[in-house]
């Protein structure tokens, strides 16, 4: 079998075709318009000196498991299983979240 290669000079395609899919975009699951708050530098300074958002979140969800657990919430007799549900759901959440940072690299 004969095999015929082209002069460079007469070379019609580049050697590499790569070519960026959408350049200059940038794909975010959410962002957070701090322009939208009534009061942009205080909560500025709220991220910077108390913590962030997911902190924030954080602490108030073990704030209220201590709540449910300690008020003896679960075992009431007056809620309907779709509420204790509900609690369930939560506490297996704060549960999973304090699992993940127990056993990720610290930075």
């Amino acid at each position: 079998m004969q095999t015929f290669s082209m002069p460079v000079s007469w070379q019609l395609a580049p050697d590499a075709l790569t070519q960026p899919i959408l350049p200059n975009w940038q794909f975010h699951l959410f962002n957070v318009n701090l322009g939208s708050s009534s009061n942009p530098a205080v909560e500025q300074t709220v991220l910077r000196d108390v913590g962030s958002y997911g902190r924030q979140i954080g602490r108030l969800a073990e704030a209220l498991e201590l709540v449910v657990r300690k008020s003896g919430l679960l075992e009431r007799k007056d809620l309907t299983k779709e509420e204790r549900d509900v609690l369930q759901v939560f506490l297996g959440d704060v549960a999973k979240v304090r699992q993940i940072k127990a056993t990720s690299p610290k930075p």
